[in-house]
């Protein structure tokens, strides 16, 4: 395939057919060469014939409309069940004919831009979930995969599911100026503490591989934020999930990651 010139990304899916159909079609509108998902795609296909579904559903209408998508691994995804999906000659996890996933860490050019991509984030609700049947120990990027991947050199952009800390958008929405057991929520303490620790990791890693843009979902709010740096400014977008407008749920970036604007 050609290096892709218009590339649609989408925030969390989370299983949701009518979301992904929309966006498959606004990749369309907009002219998009691929579909770039950034995690909780929504891949839950052991004992479940709706993930089964899903898939094969979303397939399909990929496949009419001459699209491929790549999904980042979000923590809401069957990690073990997608560590057996066989690797492609070029990396990518092949999970049916017209979808990929993207293994953490994995590394791509377009054209002279380096690409990055990092799924996991903890799951704050896994306290209401059951470890190996709805959330995995393996859904975190740890230290040892943040090692590796600052290791492995620069990236311009990255794509990834959580957010870097730094962003003065998240540190007030989620009060990380408090300590965890301070802030206003239901949320638990060590579960929020986990949240930032995993926040300040992928920050290390920003900081790492002196990324110029970093793209994301998980936080489920479509914003715009800059971090200051020691490498420069770096550009911070946070995509919506299933369910927002198509305007927060998407945005369509060039093969360096710049922004296309779409006439409303």
């Amino acid at each position: 395939m050609a290096d892709p010139q218009r590339i649609l990304l989408a925030g969390d899916l989370h299983m949701n057919t009518l979301a992904a159909i929309q966006v498959i079609d606004h990749a369309q509108t907009v002219g998009a060469d691929l579909i770039l998902q950034v995690g909780d795609f929504g891949f839950w296909p052991r004992g479940n014939e709706s993930g089964r579904k899903y898939l094969r559903k979303v397939d399909a209408k990929l496949a009419a409309s001459g699209l491929d998508l790549w999904f980042i691994p979000g923590n809401h995804e069957d990690w073990p069940a997608l560590a057996q999906v066989p690797v492609g000659p070029d990396g990518l996890r092949i999970v049916t004919e017209h979808i990929r996933g993207i293994p953490v860490g994995y590394r791509w050019v377009w054209e002279s831009t380096r690409w990055l991509g990092i799924g996991g984030a903890p799951s704050i609700d896994k306290h209401l979930r059951t470890e190996g049947v709805d959330w995995f120990p393996d859904e975190e990027a740890t230290e040892a995969q943040a090692a590796s991947i600052i290791a492995a050199g620069a990236a311009d952009v990255v794509v990834a599911h959580d957010a870097p800390l730094g962003t003065e958008f998240l540190r007030t929405r989620f009060q990380q100026d408090l300590e965890p057991w301070e802030r206003q929520t239901w949320w638990p303490a060590g579960a929020i503490g986990q949240a930032d620790e995993h926040q300040d990791r992928l920050r290390r890693i920003l900081d790492g591989v002196e990324a110029q843009r970093w793209f994301h979902g998980h936080h489920h709010v479509r914003y715009s934020s800059t971090i200051a740096a020691t490498h420069g400014e770096v550009q911070v977008e946070g995509l919506a999930l299933d369910g927002a407008s198509l305007k927060g749920l998407t945005l369509l970036v060039d093969g360096d990651g710049a922004r296309i604007i779409v006439e409303s």
